[in-house]
């Protein structure tokens, strides 16, 4: 029978009296429970160069992706074999089901069982972790240990049974120990290092559950780099550290001969971080504080404090019976900020290669950290430099970290409003994680680099695009990932589909997108000629569209107006571009009667804001819209629409308030309650200043305090009132 010692992944106790076992076995093979199929990454995980935590990841090659990780910390009992078997030059493989098992029914692998079981075991009142803790961790008979461990599982397996996956997984398992038994090597000098809960399973072989038909499902491998922050976080497989940091001391003192000084360094390390963030915490607290918590261990009969007894320890000495001054410094000590690395080259993918290059070559390299760094870039070309890849260093991350938001990689996210500005500086928040690395790994069925896996996705959506928009939105993200081929297609959809389009609103947010491209594209160095004619048929279509789509209701009229202001920025942007032709349509629109009410006061808000509307003409255009006989909710909406721009200069216009004062006076009390909403709906895109500007022209003209005024102006609308709003948003101006 095969030397088999159970254990429990990440646990640093298991990987200490597991290099015992080693060293006393002196095995002539190992075999560890692992993915069978990814035996071949041992030779590079114990490379030197490789720094823990570190993941296997086994993914489907078709969508949707599934994947599975097997995480390694430094103090994994499965790594510390691995490392053994190097260092005495044994032949070491994995053992258990090929990955494609795990995967054939996205079905997470538990070869833990008994992690799982634990939480159905008789209720000791403790969380899992610190259950464990207290009845392995600190247990330095290595032979009370391993009794101690197969009991227990003995009793996990009487409280919870294998289930079919687990029968197969064991059955598969002693077929290699069978193969290698065969092979000529004494059972008694192979060691088996699998899961506690398995142990049971392995050294009483039985008919059931035997090995099947391997999964034919077509699965990829590589390695990746991990952190302390996810194994803290996930469950299932892999998993079982709430404190990572803290069980990696536990490793290196216990490694060291020194277990007991463990407590005093995390105690140490937390009152350390305490100072570094301006809070007081003397050696004598630390000291108070490590007697405190070997006191309550004493409770228990126990041989040295858990966790929970240097944490409550640490509440009641050093943060004076409040956890939350410590709660910080809890975080930082026991999950820290680890963060594994790879050896140039081993990851097996070659979009992470292309990842870790692009790094290197980009200086990116210090921001592959878990704390959120800002990089503020300036995408002009640097003139003092010699290199070209030096003058455009900026813009070569700029369009890096745009293809790794396109592929979803949550590498850099952009501050919110940095694109919208489209100018020639971006603020960008780079934090790695392993989320990033697995959505990367993930991203090589796209393409066998980032640009290539980008073109991908952009080419994706433009077939699946049937709005001009969003054609226009991949053109725009091709524009900023600097993918010129990408940029090229989208622009020959736009043209496709700008020919039967007639939405004016669709239109014109194509337009502004056009026009960001056309006036940053050389900083980008992006060839853009192809896109100011379009641009130019697309203005010029919306110039033909805004006196129809003008002719609509109440909620249509809110997305109309934003356009019409739209189509008044552009024009003044592209250096007035068919100014005399939009100038038309806003006089043709602030003259007719058929339009919205709102569009024909905004459209004469943006004429008299270009200087183009006469004082006797102004005055003449309000008192038609507010002479007495006009139904309240038109002339209501017409003011609103002019009120909307050019505040200050609708304030200095006297005779502006006494026309709507009159008009006001002529009206019956229903039509006043309705028209007042709609005013002061209007009024709320006044500032405190200006509302007391219109309440000084009011009060002088009601010969009222205007301070009164000015209270009733500034009151927020009652959700009453809102309500009555939303109805006038339906009123047929038609019937008129």
């Amino acid at each position: 029978m095969a030397a088999v010692f159970g254990v429990r992944h990440l646990s640093p106790a298991c990987s200490l009296h597991l290099s015992a076992f080693l060293d006393q076995l002196q095995p002539q093979v190992v075999l560890i429970e692992g993915p069978s199929d990814c035996s071949d990454f041992i030779e590079a995980v114990v490379s030197a160069e490789l720094t823990p935590p570190f993941a296997i990841m086994a993914y489907t090659d078709t969508t949707p992706v599934r994947s599975v990780l097997y995480p390694f910390a430094c103090y994994s009992p499965e790594y510390v074999a691995m490392q053994w078997a190097h260092a005495h030059q044994v032949p070491c493989v994995f053992m258990d089901l090929p990955a494609a098992a795990f995967l054939e029914n996205d079905t997470p692998a538990k070869p833990q069982a008994n992690d799982q079981a634990q939480d159905q075991a008789v209720d000791l009142k403790l969380d899992e972790e610190d259950r464990w803790e207290r009845m392995f961790e600190h247990e330095t008979d290595g032979a009370k240990f391993t009794e101690a461990l197969a009991l227990f599982a003995h009793h996990l397996r009487q409280l919870q049974p294998p289930d079919a996956l687990t029968l197969r997984r064991e059955a598969f398992m002693r077929g290699v120990i069978d193969h290698y038994i065969e092979s000529g090597i004494d059972a008694e000098r192979i060691a088996v290092i699998c899961g506690a809960y398995h142990g049971e399973g392995l050294e009483t072989p039985s008919a059931s559950g035997q090995a099947e038909k391997l999964p034919a499902l077509s699965v990829r491998r590589t390695l990746m780099p991990y952190s302390y922050f996810r194994l803290a976080s996930l469950s299932g497989y892999g998993a079982g550290n709430k404190a990572p940091a803290y069980y990696e001391q536990l490793w290196q003192y216990g490694r060291e001969g020194h277990p007991d000084q463990a407590a005093a360094a995390y105690l140490s390390q937390l009152s350390f971080y305490q100072r570094k963030h301006g809070y007081s915490c003397s050696t004598a607290q630390v000291i108070e504080a490590l007697q405190l918590a070997q006191s309550l261990a004493a409770l228990r009969q126990e041989t040295a404090p858990s966790l929970q007894d240097l944490k409550d320890a640490a509440i009641a000495c050093m943060g004076e019976g409040r956890p939350t001054v410590l709660m910080e410094a809890f975080v930082d000590t026991e999950i820290g900020t680890a963060i594994g690395s790879l050896p140039q080259g081993l990851s097996q993918t070659a979009i992470q290669n292309d990842f870790y290059h692009a790094l290197r070559t980009l200086k990116l390299q210090r921001y592959n950290t878990l704390t959120a760094n800002l990089l503020e870039l300036d995408l002009r070309e640097k003139t003092t430099v010699k290199t070209e890849a030096s003058a455009f260093l900026d813009l070569r991350r700029s369009m890096f970290l745009h293809r790794l938001r396109v592929l979803g990689v949550p590498f850099g996210t952009l501050r919110p409003g940095t694109q919208a500005r489209g100018d020639w500086k971006e603020s960008w928040d780079l934090k790695w994680s392993s989320t990033a690395e697995i959505t990367l790994i993930e991203a090589s069925l796209s393409g066998d680099s980032i640009a290539s896996a980008a073109q991908f996705v952009l080419r994706r959506q433009l077939t699946q695009a049937q709005q001009l928009s969003e054609c226009a939105a991949v053109m725009e993200e091709a524009f900023l990932c600097g993918l010129q081929e990408s940029l090229d297609d989208a622009l020959k959809a736009v043209q496709a589909l700008a020919i039967d389009s007639s939405a004016l609103e669709e239109i014109v947010r194509t337009a502004r997108r056009l026009s960001t491209l056309l006036r940053f594209g050389s900083l980008r160095r992006m060839d853009s000629t192809a896109i100011e004619p379009l641009f130019h048929q697309l203005f010029y279509r919306a110039l033909l569209l805004c006196p129809g789509s003008c002719q609509c209701d109440g909620k249509a009229a809110r997305g109309v107006m934003e356009a019409l202001g739209s189509i008044n920025e552009l024009s003044i942007l592209h250096d007035h571009y068919m100014e005399e032709t939009w100038l038309d349509v806003l006089t043709e629109l602030s003259g007719r009667d058929d339009v919205h009410p709102l569009l024909g006061g905004y459209a004469a808000a943006i004429r008299l804001e270009r200087g183009l509307l006469a004082e006797a003409e102004l005055e003449q255009w309000i008192s038609y819209r507010l002479s007495p006989g006009v139904p309240a909710e038109i002339a209501a909406a017409s003011f609103e629409g002019l009120m909307l721009r050019n505040h200050y200069a609708l304030i200095a216009r006297a005779y502006l308030w006494r026309q709507l004062d009159e008009y006001i006076a002529s009206l019956s009390d229903p039509d006043f309650q309705r028209i007042l909403l709609v005013l002061r709906r209007a009024f709320g895109a006044y500032s405190a200043a200006e509302k007391q500007a219109v309440a000084q022209n009011l009060g002088s003209l009601w010969q009222l305090d205007e301070d009164s005024v000015a209270e009733v102006l500034n009151d927020e609308l009652k959700q009453e009132e809102q309500d009555l709003l939303s109805e006038l948003e339906d009123f047929d101006f038609g019937e008129f």
